[in-house]
């Protein structure tokens, strides 16, 4: 059985090659990924922990206690409060500070006025059990990946550990105990809580990775400004309903937007304004549309809006009732208002390409914009009727 000391040694070594990894995954990631810091910290300050334990014998046993102590409960709440911050959910510092205060009180107590390491080592035992227990529950309620899950489960295990040494502890040690007074049981709890660390600290990586490849998916398929889908998206999704159309013949529809005179509320206004009429053209559309409606930016001011297993004809409803919200919309930024020209088109039996589809959709929308905009043109096929929308401008529009 190996030392204790070198057990407590390995177990600061290890936190602090786990503070390294942590370290380094947080400068590569996105500061947006909150919690990260304060993972990275707490294996440094667990690290500090197994030093202090290790000075047992050369410093007086009390500040090893409270030292050693308060740095091994500043690190577990590093880790919990941190994977608060990662999954913004609110914890309330000042009773977890009152928890701590009071624990390290009770084990003061027992080491200053009545002094019994086995009951130190329960209060120990039970207050990290309450830590890791919160960090479980986090990560079950909010970690729906594979690693959430995972880091949830092996902290409960941590927890059983944790439990059991609490239990055995008025049982194995005497009153006058030490850390390091050599014990089997003492030698498995050293090595869980060492292992059970470095566990942690990589559970907690996986899951820092796998939220940051979720965050490069989102940025691939979701436009920054103004929360449509992005072009690859919506082409993406073009390309499954058509390919679900020459399976099954269901119909979709698209409509190509433009926001009318755009370039004019720009050089007017300038392009703060222009951002902000663009993140209003793209709510009050999508307001308009249904759950299985796909709403994405083509490339500047131009939208496309694809419409699953509606006609030409469904398609020219929504085309008007997205027409009239936009017309009637302020964007709050200097009470501009802006209109859209739209151009539609339907999907045919006669075995067009998704380009065909786009060329048809975009020769409508030129003609809509060529006949005064602020309307609706339809794109002609010999499956559909050709049905012209027309509507003024209300007022003057930029």
């Amino acid at each position: 059985m190996l030392d204790l000391r070198t057990i407590n040694s390995i177990t600061g070594m290890m936190a602090l090659l786990m503070a390294f990894i942590l370290l380094g995954m947080r400068h590569y990631h996105p500061r947006r990924i909150r919690g990260t810091l304060a993972w990275a910290v707490s294996p440094l300050v667990g690290a500090g922990s197994a030093l202090i334990f290790g000075l047992d014998g050369m410093l007086h046993p009390a500040l090893v206690a409270m030292l050693g102590n308060s740095l091994s409960f500043t690190s577990a709440a590093l880790n919990l409060f941190g994977t608060a911050a990662f999954y913004e959910h609110p914890l309330n510092g000042r009773r977890w500070l009152g928890f701590t205060l009071a624990t390290l009180g009770a084990i003061a107590w027992f080491m200053l006025v009545w002094p019994d390491y086995r009951v130190r080592v329960a209060i120990f035992a039970l207050a990290i059990t309450a830590y890791t227990g919160m960090h479980a529950l986090l990560h079950w309620r909010h970690g729906r990946s594979f690693a959430g899950r995972l880091l949830a489960v092996l902290l409960l295990v941590r927890c059983l550990i944790l439990l059991l040494r609490a239990g055995s502890a008025p049982f194995i040690e005497g009153a006058s105990a030490t850390r390091f007074d050599p014990s089997l049981i003492q030698a498995l709890y050293l090595t869980s809580f060492s292992v059970g660390g470095m566990i942690t600290c990589l559970g907690l990586v996986l899951l820092a990775s796998e939220r940051v490849r979720a965050e490069f998916e989102r940025l691939a398929n979701v436009d920054p400004l103004t929360g449509a889908a992005s072009r690859r998206a919506i082409m993406q999704s073009m390309e499954h309903e058509l390919e679900r159309w020459r399976r099954t013949g269901r119909v979709f529809s698209v409509l190509l937007l433009d926001i009318d005179h755009f370039k004019r509320i720009n050089d007017r206004f300038g392009h703060a304004v222009g951002d902000q009429v663009l993140i209003q053209f793209a709510a009050s559309v999508t307001s308009e549309l249904r759950s299985i409606d796909t709403l994405g930016r083509y490339g500047g001011e131009e939208f496309i809006i694809l419409l699953p297993e509606n006609d030409l004809q469904s398609a020219a409803i929504v085309a008007e009732r997205v027409r009239l919200t936009v017309e009637r919309q302020i964007v709050a930024a200097g009470l501009v208002t802006c209109t859209t020209s739209i151009g539609c088109a339907c999907i045919t039996h006669s075995g067009p390409t998704l380009a065909t589809l786009l060329a048809h959709a975009d020769a409508a929308l030129y003609k809509a914009k060529h006949e005064g905009r602020n309307a609706i043109r339809l794109a002609h096929s010999p499956y559909e009727p050709a049905i012209q929308h027309n509507r003024k401008p209300l007022g003057s529009h930029t």
